[in-house]
């Protein structure tokens, strides 16, 4: 990183990863079935190959298995979604904070060896975060294990503050 010079991955599009540890992914629901629903033309049914989202089409999306009105199911969609996009503006605050109180550090002589620890909990928290940020439902795909990592970013990112405190205290910062 730039500034805390952390070393950093970048997820790239870990739906399928995130989709196998929800609920549709357990119970054997494909990709295809809520991207790619069933219509039909003429009388003959087939597979819509417009990959789209499935709140585009909620009655052959969602409703195939899902009894609920269209408002009920997108109020629910957009419930999960808000409370995991709550959680990750945290987390992306106090990663922020980790890698510019790291900056700190480094502008006033820390040595690497009294950053190692840090810079790991920093490097572990970016992952996490980004893991489901890369994500393009916004963690729909599992919200529990969306919530659940998004939580395990903020608890590394705090912990790296933590240790940057006592570096920054260490140098008379």
């Amino acid at each position: 990183h730039k500034l805390s010079k952390a070393p950093m991955l970048k997820a790239q599009h870990p739906d399928y990863e995130l989709f196998m540890t929800g609920v549709h992914g357990k119970r054997g629901v494909s990709c295809s079935d809520c991207h790619m629903p069933y219509k039909s033309e003429g009388g003959v049914k087939f597979t819509d190959h417009h990959v789209q989202s499935p709140l585009a089409n909620v009655a052959n999306s969602c409703q195939v298995c899902h009894g609920e009105e269209t408002v009920t199911l997108l109020e629910d969609v957009y419930e999960r979604q808000a409370k995991i996009e709550e959680l990750r503006r945290i987390a992306e605050k106090e990663l922020a904070a980790a890698h510019f109180e790291a900056k700190v550090a480094w502008d006033n002589g820390v040595t690497e060896e009294q950053m190692k620890s840090a810079l790991t909990l920093i490097r572990h928290s970016q992952w996490r975060w980004d893991w489901v940020a890369a994500a393009n439902a916004l963690g729909f795909h599992s919200p529990v294990e969306a919530l659940r990592v998004v939580g395990t970013s903020i608890d590394r990112a705090n912990k790296a503050r933590k240790e940057l405190a006592l570096v920054l205290v260490k140098l008379g910062v």
